[in-house]
């Protein structure tokens, strides 16, 4: 009995502690959300040409939801759309930079007005979030073009930007949604580049 009664206290404690490691990695899940180890496609988003991202005092050629705008422009704006982990949230990232030039490495700094980042959906209370948060800083890489692997149902021959980038965004407010307080993209892309009138005419969701 007296060499039973150690043992058991020693399980004890190593449940407990396999327990507590479980709890501390839920609740570093729920603070940070990463996408990386795959390619952003073709279905998470796409590059826009002669597109900028508005300023209020601007003329709107098109927006998503009326909030995130666009402007005519020289440069070029990519938008990469991820879903919250409970599936009822759209997270939306919006990066502007010069026309794709192949071997160009960007950085970006909080506050910049070259980059966004958005969040949409119903939380528990049913209100509608539509909401700009989260201070966005990185680097992209735009690496090559090459042939799209998917034509976004264009009657035209469409090419894919391709790259790399490492992005975070902190300080999400995320207004009740499923969203991580930090966001991280360290991933590489292939994003078909299309125009903002076709923007406007094919069928993306948010």
């Amino acid at each position: 009995m007296k060499q039973i009664l150690p043992l058991l206290v020693l399980i004890l404690l190593v449940a407990c502690s396999s327990k507590q490691e479980d709890q501390n990695t839920q609740q570093t899940g729920t603070a940070s959300g990463t996408m990386a180890g795959e390619v952003i496609s073709a279905d998470n988003g796409y590059i826009i040409e002669n597109a900028g991202i508005a300023a209020d005092n601007d003329a709107v050629a098109f927006s998503i939801k009326g909030v995130v705008k666009l402007k005519e422009a020289t440069s070029q704006v990519m938008i990469v759309r991820t879903q919250s982990t409970d599936g009822n949230a759209t997270e939306m990232l919006v990066l502007e930079f010069p026309s794709f030039a192949e071997g160009t490495a960007l950085d970006y700094v909080a506050g910049s007005d070259k980059s966004t980042f958005w969040i949409f959906g119903l939380n528990a209370d049913k209100q509608e979030i539509m909401r700009r948060t989260g201070a966005v800083e990185g680097n992209l890489r735009l690496v090559k073009l090459a042939p799209a692997q998917n034509s976004m149902g264009l009657n035209r021959e469409v090419m894919d930007g391709t790259g790399e980038m490492e992005i975070v965004v902190s300080g999400i407010d995320n207004g009740g949604l499923a969203v991580p307080a930090e966001k991280k993209y360290a991933a590489r892309y292939q994003l078909p580049i299309i125009t903002l009138n076709e923007l406007a005419r094919i069928n993306q969701p948010i």
